[in-house]
């Protein structure tokens, strides 16, 4: 229901039933130093223990930075006593407009709290509105488009905060745990503090391509297929043997360079592509120019056929081409913002140039060319020094040793025999001749 953090090695939270490698350890610890969540006396957290609707709406308030305040007014929740212990929380959300109950004067208090309900607390204590929202056809399988939550869950997906289960699924009926709650606050305030959505890709895998212009990261549970030329990120669906077919619950992205035949700029190659894309697919796909850093790109989405294109033109004038392909299971929906995270993480690199050997004088080859006749085993440093040689004759009988080779070299204007078993050149003389 909500994205576990990456797996972190340096953080482990200071509560003896929080280990290491919990899912939501990094949630935990950053929020526990911060003073925004605290554990039990005997040194627990309970990570897993469902939280009551009471119990999340202190903590939501606390990380908002706004702290409880009883007043003499009462709070018109008729299951909420005087005397209870977030009676000022309530009573600070409800003067505020941001705690509402239900429409029988009820908070439910001791109700476990749903994801929507977490969710839509969390944005208000917050102050984040989500009235502008456009909501998606689809926010994720599970979420009714139509209820009150709605704007609210798609601000969540959008910036990351929520992801679906692995079937894709997000259930809105689902109660939360401690834990739960403590990874929505921390996903909520790291995009509210870095203006940009939740960072999904830690713990990705991160590779490059120079030879074919790419550095990428992809989910750790994707697969990496590379070729010469082209290659293929690929989420496996179950028993699906490869990547040549797309499945409902599969993705993959393929990754091409395009020669530039006709040398087309940026804006008549994406000119041309998108008239290519009007034909095929009429207005089912939806392009995007925009820059990747300082490289101009064009991006083709087809929510129909579940398509997302990427081209990126390139300083050499070939063209970077990704066709992202996801399928039409609920998961599909998730796969997608994955495809457009992995998009999201491109650098462009390139091989660096060769650094061109010195060259070595031709008078200064041919002297130790001289000092090295009739000295055993030379011939493999020799060779080097004359890349143009190329053997004319041969003598099989040779001097009793076996073969002798004659090659010539036009630069040096040089035969040189060689005795080929030992390695020994024999001599050497001007033009080419195997008269010695």
């Amino acid at each position: 229901m909500i994205l576990a953090s990456a797996p972190c090695s340096v953080l482990a939270a200071n509560f003896s039933d929080v280990p290491a490698n919990h899912a939501n350890v990094e949630a935990i610890q950053v929020l526990k130093d911060a003073g925004l969540v605290s554990g039990y006396p005997d040194g627990t957290f309970k990570p897993d223990n469902l939280i009551t609707r009471a119990e999340a709406s202190a903590i939501i308030l606390k990380a908002a930075g706004i702290t409880a305040v009883k007043s003499e007014n009462k709070l018109p929740f008729t299951d909420v006593a005087g005397d209870a212990w977030f009676y000022s929380v309530l009573q600070t959300g409800y003067e505020m407009g941001k705690l509402k109950g239900y429409e029988d004067k009820t908070f439910k208090p001791a109700n476990p709290i749903t994801l929507p309900e977490a969710n839509v607390i969390a944005l208000s204590f917050f102050k984040i509105s989500t009235k502008n929202i456009s909501v998606e056809p689809v926010i994720y399988s599970g979420l009714d488009t139509k209820e009150w939550y709605a704007k609210a869950m798609q601000y969540a997906k959008n910036q990351n905060i929520i992801i679906p289960d692995s079937s894709g699924v997000v259930d809105a009926t689902k109660t939360m745990t401690r834990a739960q709650v403590a990874e929505l606050i921390y996903r909520l305030r790291t995009a509210t503090t870095s203006g940009k959505p939740f960072d999904i890709t830690k713990g990705w895998i991160e590779t490059e391509y120079k030879e074919n212009f790419w550095k990428l990261k992809y989910p750790a549970n994707w697969e990496f297929f590379k070729g010469q030329t082209n290659s293929v990120l690929w989420m496996r669906a179950k028993h699906q043997p490869f990547f040549t077919r797309i499945w409902p619950s599969s993705a993959q992205i393929s990754i091409s360079v395009e020669a530039n035949a006709d040398s087309l700029s940026a804006i008549q190659y994406f000119a041309e592509t998108k008239e290519l894309y009007k034909k095929e697919y009429a207005d089912k796909a939806i392009p995007k120019e925009f820059l990747i850093g300082d490289k101009s790109a064009l991006k083709v989405s087809n929510r129909e056929r579940g398509t997302i294109d990427l081209y990126i033109y390139l300083p050499n004038k070939n063209v970077l081409v990704f066709y992202g392909e996801y399928g039409a299971a609920p998961i599909g929906e998730f796969l997608k913002k994955q495809i457009e995270e992995v998009y999201a993480s491109y650098q462009y690199t390139e091989k660096p140039p060769e650094v061109p050997k010195p060259v070595i004088p031709l008078e200064e080859r041919m002297a130790t060319l001289r000092e090295n006749i009739l000295i055993a085993d030379k011939w493999k440093d020799l060779a080097p020094l004359f890349p143009d040689k190329k053997l004319f004759n041969t003598d099989a009988i040779g001097v009793g040793t076996g073969p002798v080779d004659y090659y010539f070299t036009k630069e040096a204007n040089t035969t040189i025999k060689l005795e080929r078993n030992s390695g020994t050149v024999l001599n050497i003389r001007e033009s080419q001749t195997n008269a010695f």
